[in-house]
């Protein structure tokens, strides 16, 4: 690894953020109006959050049983190289399959509200295609990318949140746990899974210049996205009511239309907000994109750079598989349960393996 591929803690903290706003800004309302069914969805995503907090934790502290390793690297030295590889292509395979589900929703959405002349098929492949071009660069021009319009994006989602006041009703998310705790529980799970994302660090906290700080940039990076989470889905309850919520697929962009500058100087404010969410999307998108590559990569003992080009058509292919947009909403259905197995079972017992066998560093 040479001194061109480091990243700094900052860098790391909204590589984290940004790899986790992505579809979930504008699913996350419905999903949580459905799940709990009543006007405390927001509680559901607070408490996932830090739920999501403590995973990002566990991760970090086996990261740093291997520093200056990826996961890629660490897992054949803990459990040989026969399981290490199945993991390998596991990890590769989820981060692949999740490019390819967020080419295919930026694909709908912009479909929807911006070109709805264009065929999906060639939004998605354009932007690919764009995609590909900063990941051959490698992580530093990605997290410098990131850094550049992260704040730009997270500007735009906090005037969201801020002009959306103007309709918010504060009856609409009243009476707080009016049927008790059970609706929030029922929430919990897919909430936490929201935030899914963060688990990019098993790979780029190896990147980090400063390993010590990677606890650090973790929690920064998951908890600006908890109050923005929580935020968006009070606020869409709180304009639309948890009923209207539960019919809307993107709540979030239906809450941008309704929105009305002062002076009447920008009229349609969904559609800077759409423009800046392509922006959100192309972020995130790619750091997944170049982790699936630099695993795969490993694995072959060959240049990531190869298997950027080799798995253009395959992340193409997951895109455009679903047929319609329920079959979308399923698909995101199997990668939440997906996320489960790489956010929360694996790392653990992983962490649990090497603390009883004493790989790696003991103060890990």
């Amino acid at each position: 690894m040479s001194r061109k591929d480091e990243i700094t803690s900052l860098q790391a903290s909204f590589i984290v953020s940004k790899s986790m706003i992505g579809t979930g800004i504008l699913f996350l309302p419905q999903l949580m109006a459905k799940e709990v069914g009543t006007p405390d969805g927001w509680i559901s995503v607070l408490i996932g959050g830090f739920l999501a907090l403590l995973a990002g934790y566990v991760i970090i502290k086996l990261n740093q049983r291997f520093p200056k390793q990826t996961f890629f690297e660490f897992s054949q030295t803990v459990f040989g190289k026969v399981i290490g590889a199945v993991h390998i292509i596991l990890l590769s395979a989820y981060f692949t399959i999740s490019a390819g589900y967020l080419a295919r929703v930026m694909g709908e959405v912009i479909h929807m509200y911006l070109l709805d002349k264009t065929p999906i098929a060639f939004i998605i492949l354009v932007f690919m295609m764009v995609g590909v071009y900063l990941a051959i660069g490698g992580i530093n021009p990605i997290a410098r990318f990131i850094e550049l319009f992260f704040p730009v994006i997270l500007i735009i989602l906090i005037t969201l949140i801020g002009f959306s006041f103007q309709e918010f009703e504060l009856d609409n998310i009243r009476p707080v746990l009016g049927e008790g705790f059970m609706p929030v529980w029922k929430g919990i799970a897919s909430s936490t899974f929201a935030y899914s994302g963060f688990e990019i660090m098993l790979v780029l906290s190896a990147f980090m210049k400063k390993p010590r700080d990677a606890v650090k940039s973790m929690l920064t990076g998951i908890g600006i996205v908890i109050p923005l989470y929580t935020l968006t889905v009070l606020i869409s309850i709180g304009t639309l009511t948890v009923d209207e919520v539960k019919t809307l697929t993107w709540p979030t962009m239906s809450v941008a239309k309704d929105i009305e500058l002062p002076g009447g100087f920008f009229e349609r404010f969904e559609s800077l907000f759409s423009v800046l969410w392509v922006i959100s999307m192309y972020a995130t998108f790619v750091p997944y994109y170049y982790v699936a590559s630099l695993g795969l990569g490993h694995l072959f003992r060959t240049n990531y750079r190869t298997f950027i080009y080799l798995l253009f058509p395959v992340v193409y292919l997951v895109a455009m598989m679903p047929k319609t947009l329920n079959n979308v909403l399923r698909f995101g259905n199997f990668l939440n349960d997906f996320a489960l197995f790489i956010i929360v079972i694996m790392p653990l017992y992983f962490w649990i393996f090497v603390k009883l066998r004493g790989k790696g560093h003991a103060n890990g």
